[in-house]
């Protein structure tokens, strides 16, 4: 008897032993399964590119004016989103293409004079990441900063806390220096007329005190006068971003 109530008790603690094994495996698995996806699916940038495309479903309020040609109305409100940030698709249009009516009229609600339509429409959108690398053109430069704009449309800055000391430094120009950028900057129309090998100043380059160089060398940062640096901040004022960068 002894013996029967052994082997039983060996067999029940075996039992249990497996149960328990496998609730840990299905814990186990259940805390390593991946988490459900996101409803809206946000494009992400291609090969680090700070432009990307998505498809967005909008609502466009159509004016009493448009009630006959609802496609007048649609591409103002289109145009109207053009290089604005717009935060439900969290990027700034560029471009829009492949617009399509998800609905066969538009609806009235209520007592308002305004009807509203459902389209579709493929955006091209610039949205800058922290992180992310980006090449701007220096358009000023001061100890405080370096201005630079991104395809002659977007702003950014590099404070100068963001500029490594023991790789840059700021260097005053001299008398002869700030001379010779006058000169450069703002040629006479006497000497545009008699000397064609005058060389106008970039567009949008402003005069400066001095510049931003390499720590030893002297070799002026950005001598072509394109600059790549990270983006460590993107700030959004109203619908328009900025951004922040450092320099490595």
């Amino acid at each position: 008897m002894g013996e029967k109530r052994k082997s039983r008790e060996k067999d029940g603690s075996v039992k249990k032993s497996k149960k328990s094994s496998k609730g840990s495996s299905k814990a186990a698995e259940a805390a390593t399964a991946p988490a459900p996806a996101s409803s809206i699916v946000y494009p992400a940038a291609v090969g680090g590119s700070s432009f990307c495309e998505c498809t967005a479903r909008l609502t466009v309020t159509l004016a009493p004016a448009h009630s006959s040609n609802c496609w007048a109305g649609i591409h103002e409100t289109l145009n109207s989103m053009l290089l604005r940030y717009v935060p439900q698709i969290r990027g700034v249009v560029m471009g829009y293409s492949k617009v399509k009516l998800l609905s066969k009229a538009a609806l009235l609600y209520n007592d308002s004079p305004f009807g509203q339509i459902e389209i579709s429409a493929q955006l091209v959108l610039w949205r800058p990441i922290s992180g992310m690398t980006l090449r701007g053109t220096i358009n000023v430069q001061s100890p405080d900063h370096i201005g630079l704009l991104l395809w002659d449309t977007f702003n950014a800055s590099i404070p100068a806390s963001f500029i490594p000391k023991g790789k840059y430094e700021w260097r005053p120009f001299g008398n002869e220096d700030m001379a010779t950028e006058a000169t450069v900057d703002a040629p006479s129309s006497a000497e545009q007329s008699s000397d064609e090998s005058v060389v106008p100043a970039k567009e949008g380059t402003k005069l400066s005190s001095g510049e931003w160089v390499f720590k030893g060398t002297s070799q002026s940062v950005g001598a072509d006068g394109g600059l790549e640096f990270m983006v460590a901040d993107v700030v959004r004022a109203d619908n328009v971003l900025s951004v922040t960068g450092m320099l490595r």
